[in-house]
């Protein structure tokens, strides 16, 4: 079994990182991070707080970009190529397949996302920034959103086709930084029925939020240890979730 998931992981990790999508949103990324230096001249005696915010804010939006265009192809592409099938057929599980698929994805955004945190720290460092232990959490959060996104575009791309996979992808994206705030929401919601909707809603779409610390970053404020697990936790439970649901979607 391990073999088989190493062997699926590889072959993916292989097939991504010739992707020039990727290439292209990593230099966007490294280029809008460059950039935040140029902006932080601008301001007196913040210059360190502009490099951080703008360079965890890069590495969180083209992170999670890299992780809908690359995962809308994932299941899609073996499907078109017919290539799903001649896999299946031999001695390899679907739940296998599709789990390999999705490590040799994440392998690849863990590659990206190490080669822009390396470049975001350093950055920092040249500005005369402290060490970059609190920095860290950032980081390992964005990459667990990362994999989140991943597993929902993994979701998408086994029922539709890319460019409407990375529509709903983005769209449950941009909602999932907003999903919090349907708790609030429930005290000005009349109906029973309408208040199932809201709760099936809070509680099915991501909570993205969670994933988003910069503001404690760029005033130096410790992330607990506490925290961070509930988050690894929450990560976990729902990225499994959603291969669950793209196992039972997916054609073969």
């Amino acid at each position: 079994m391990i073999d088989r998931l190493a062997a699926i992981a590889v072959h993916t990790f292989k097939e991504a990182v010739r992707d020039r999508i990727l290439v292209m949103f990593l230099v966007f990324a490294l280029v809008l991070m460059a950039s935040s230096t140029v902006l932080s001249w601008l301001t007196v005696g913040s210059e360190i707080k502009i490099v951080t915010d703008l360079g965890l804010a890069a590495l969180s939006i083209f992170g999670a970009l890299m992780a809908v265009f690359i995962g809308i192809t994932l299941v899609h592409k073996e499907v078109e190529k017919k290539t799903i099938y001649a896999v299946l057929a031999k001695p390899v599980r679907r739940w296998e397949f599709l789990v390999g698929k999705y490590l040799g994805l994440m392998l690849t955004l863990a590659v990206v996302t190490g080669l822009m945190a390396v470049f975001y720290l350093g950055m920092v460092w040249w500005k005369g920034g402290s060490a970059p232990t609190h920095l860290v959490p950032a980081i390992v959060l964005t990459y667990l959103e990362m994999s989140i996104i991943t597993a929902v575009a993994i979701v998408f791309s086994s029922v539709a086709t890319p460019m409407l996979a990375a529509v709903f992808t983005v769209a449950l994206y941009v909602v999932g930084h907003m999903s919090s705030g349907l708790a609030g929401f429930l005290d000005y919601v009349p109906s029973p029925l309408a208040r199932l909707v809201v709760n099936g809603l809070y509680y099915g779409l991501p909570h993205l939020e969670v994933f988003n610390v910069r503001s404690q970053v760029v005033y130096e404020l410790p992330v607990s240890a506490g925290y961070m697990l509930d988050a690894c936790a929450y990560a976990g439970s729902y990225t499994a979730g959603m291969l669950t649901i793209s196992m039972l979607a997916m054609p073969g």
